[in-house]
């Protein structure tokens, strides 16, 4: 058990220098190194001057490279999962295995080693890919922390309205009742004050009418008075003198 070696790291040292995606046609140069054919084609056809080998930096010959049968045995014997439509660079027609952490760009192994990435830190793309999915994961947390804390804060909101709600209408009810005892209150004192102003204009109509009556009797009297008055004014001269004093003091 302690010599097994996993199916992902065995995918690890199946990887090509290139690509480091697993070998596609793996062909060996006479350094010993295997790459892809397409990436081996590709880095010859962007080369000037002679082929070195990417890893160990020896020259050869990249005319005629034998195919590694059985590196290809190994890997057409395990059946890697692999993408059936990967992904290709446009400038270089390899399959996009890196990603440069400067540019956030997908690249493939040419332009790490030759493009415009050539002194990027470049990661490959599985190991990108779990990054990825972990800070993914942590921004899912992250949201459903605030998720339940909106949630908290909603809850909170509407227990707060419904609060609201009742203690209105117990205070409406509270200030209708008070009120309508006041209006009560305000009807009785209406009536006591209405009743006393209509007892008090009742004794000054009786007091008034009574002074009228009597006063209606002295102008009466006056009158009579002033008519035996004319009447007394029509005697003789003898009558007159002799009458006066008795008739002005009555």
């Amino acid at each position: 058990m302690a010599g097994q070696v996993s199916v992902p790291e065995l995918e690890d040292r199946l990887q090509c220098p290139i690509c480091l995606e697993v070998f596609k046609e793996p062909l060996m140069l006479q350094c010993g190194h295997s790459y892809c054919k397409g990436c081996l084609v590709s880095l010859s056809r962007h080369l000037d001057s002679e082929l070195r080998c990417p890893v160990c930096r020896q020259e050869v010959d990249s005319s005629s490279p034998p195919p590694n049968v059985s590196l290809a045995r190994v890997i057409e014997a395990l059946q890697f999962p692999g993408d059936p439509e990967p992904k290709v660079c446009e400038h270089h027609r390899n399959p996009l295995s890196l990603f440069c952490e400067r540019d956030q760009e997908l690249i493939c192994g040419l332009c790490g080693l030759l493009g415009s990435h050539r002194h990027h830190r470049v990661t490959p793309v599985s190991t990108v890919y779990s990054r990825m999915k972990e800070e993914l994961a942590a921004l899912i947390s992250d949201l459903k922390q605030e998720q339940k804390k909106v949630d908290e804060h909603i809850a909170k909101l509407g227990n707060n309205r419904t609060r609201i709600v009742n203690e209105s209408d117990i205070f409406s009810w509270v200030i209708r009742r008070e009120f309508q005892e006041l209006h009560h209150l305000v009807d009785e004192e209406k009536a006591r004050c209405l009743e006393g102003l209509e007892g008090h204009t009742r004794g000054l109509v009786a007091s008034l009418d009574m002074q009228l009556e009597q006063a209606q009797g002295t102008l009466e009297r006056l009158v009579q008075a002033e008519r035996v008055l004319e009447q007394f004014s029509n005697e003789s001269h003898h009558e007159f003198i002799r009458k006066y004093h008795s008739v002005a003091s009555r």
